[in-house]
């Protein structure tokens, strides 16, 4: 059985706000952002993860970045995608996400 989260307003609000810069980004043409995630992972419990790719010009050279970043209750952002020791560790934690729709308040408690 599937364990809701337990979601704070701050994460909400942390979350909404880097979809938001994320959308932005695209909307200025600064770049792309490609396979956006919203998901959840069990051995993070009430952590929201977002996960995309994020392409750029700069200086007339190709950036890309792929970006893992959790929002814990007190809406803090952590980027995670360089504290997995290779390849594989960071597969591993992907392939145990499930998605989650931030919008859909069935899918999570909301606390506070």
């Amino acid at each position: 059985m599937k364990i809701k989260p337990q979601v704070t307003t701050k994460q909400l609000l942390a979350t909404t706000t880097l979809l938001k810069n994320l959308k932005e980004f695209v909307d200025k043409k600064y770049g792309s952002i490609y396979n956006l995630n919203v998901i959840q992972n069990q051995g993070l419990p009430n952590t929201i993860v977002v996960k995309y790719e994020k392409e750029a010009t700069m200086a007339g050279e190709r950036d890309y970045e792929f970006r893992i970043a959790t929002i814990n209750q007190e809406g803090h952002i952590d980027f995670i995608d360089n504290k997995f020791k290779d390849i594989f560790e960071r597969a591993s934690f992907l392939s145990e996400c499930l998605p989650l729709n931030i919008d859909d308040e069935n899918q999570y408690d909301k606390i506070d």
